[in-house]
């Protein structure tokens, strides 16, 4: 009864540093490698993961290259070659009498109100290595390094996003669809940070089930 009292209310803590058991107490976090369809990738999903770091305490996050880290992380983005197997219209409408007035003389058409994509994000973490290492590590024989002794986590997390496009009519200077474009690129960039902040707690579930 005394050990039971004892232990109510204890919670584990999961902020404390999980890489402590392999000497690591410093990381260095350079910019992502974006070799994926999809561009300007890699700045956000860089950030997001290196907030995710950033919450053990115990750990002392470098951004960029940093000789005197106990560790380096490497993330590389992935995805099939082709911007079009990436990113895919996954909902469509047909055009209604409001949009069919900004046709024109044009045969009525289908128009995408929903896209999806996905890609694929490899975390390498890498205790020490040498310049040699980190630009193997970034080519298609990185893979071959997983039995290297300084390769502490390697892992892929898949990761697949969405988001819902503006669509109108442009009779009028005021008209959605006059700033279709401008919209739906500010959508996409809002999905890609979602997406961002959705990877780095994968990658600290990843963390916790590695450590």
């Amino acid at each position: 009864m005394l050990t039971l009292a004892s232990c109510a209310g204890y919670h584990f803590n999961t902020n404390n540093n999980p890489l402590l058991g392999y000497d690591i107490r410093s990381v260095a976090v350079p910019m992502f490698v974006n070799r994926s369809a999809l561009p300007e990738l890699a700045a956000p999903m860089t950030r997001e993961i290196t907030f995710a770091l950033n919450e053990y305490s115990g750990i002392k996050v470098m951004s960029g290259d940093n000789d005197n880290a106990d560790a380096v992380l490497i993330g590389i983005l992935d995805s099939r070659d082709h911007y079009n197997e990436v990113v895919k219209t996954t909902n469509q409408l047909f055009t209604d009498d409001t949009i069919k007035t900004s046709i024109g003389a044009r045969n009525p058409f289908y128009y995408p109100i929903e896209t999806s994509y996905e890609f694929a994000l490899q975390i390498i973490l890498i205790k020490r290595p040498s310049k040699e290492e980190l630009q193997l590590l970034t080519t298609d024989l990185g893979l071959y390094m997983k039995i290297n002794p300084k390769v502490v986590l390697m892992d892929t997390i898949p990761l697949t996003g969405k988001f819902s496009r503006v669509v109108g009519d442009n009779v009028s200077s005021d008209s959605p669809g006059k700033t279709n474009f401008v919209k739906n690129k500010g959508l996409f960039e809002k999905s890609i940070q979602d997406t961002a902040a959705g990877a780095a707690k994968t990658f600290k579930q990843v963390v916790l089930n590695a450590f």
